[in-house]
């Protein structure tokens, strides 16, 4: 019995020698291991995306990794010609957005005289907060003349002219994805 545990680990062992002998080493396939099992966690780590589609095909026109839970969207009155600035909240648990405050400069065609929300008058204009209202998606139509569409988000101002083109209807929304696919651009 003790010459047939002998013999099995012999042959154990040639078996061992003779890999390690082409390059196998468990020293240098670990790392590899560890990096496959980084990468393959990557598909299950979700993130929170606010997303620009166009709404006529829901193609992706660009996307932001928020640092904070809320974004502006800044925009000139065609009427007033006075600028509009809407403030909306990212709700992750129900990838929804919350427009949470409406301020403006003046009073006219097209904008509030009364409201079911809370309002103010500030030194700057009007506010209207408490809105609280949320939605799937909002919708803007990217201004071809004065209107000048911007979002800020991330402490960072972007035209809506960079992304989209002159009247194009653009889809906002929050969409949970993998981590993987926010790096790689991939979002479906």
């Amino acid at each position: 019995m003790i010459y047939i545990q002998a013999q099995k680990d012999i042959m154990l062992n040639k078996a061992l020698n003779s890999i390690k002998g082409k390059g196998f080493s468990l020293r240098k396939v670990f790392p590899l291991i560890i990096a496959f099992l980084l990468i393959l966690s990557l598909y299950f780590i979700p993130v929170y995306v606010v997303t620009a589609r166009d709404y006529e095909n829901n193609k992706m026109l660009k996307m932001w990794l928020p640092r904070d839970e809320y974004f502006e969207v800044f925009y000139t009155h065609s009427v007033e010609l006075s600028e509009v600035r809407e403030i909306y909240q990212i709700d992750t648990k129900g990838e929804n957005i919350i427009l949470k405050e409406t301020l403006f400069s003046s009073y006219g065609a097209g904008l509030p005289a009364t409201t079911k929300y809370d309002f103010e008058k500030t030194d700057d204009g009007f506010r209207i907060y408490n809105i609280n209202e949320e939605f799937k998606e909002v919708v803007y139509r990217t201004g071809a003349v004065r209107a000048n569409h911007k979002l800020f988000i991330n402490n960072e101002e972007y035209e809506f002219l960079d992304f989209s083109k002159p009247m194009q209807a653009i889809k906002f929304s929050v969409e949970k994805i993998s981590f993987i696919r926010y790096l790689t651009g991939r979002v479906g």
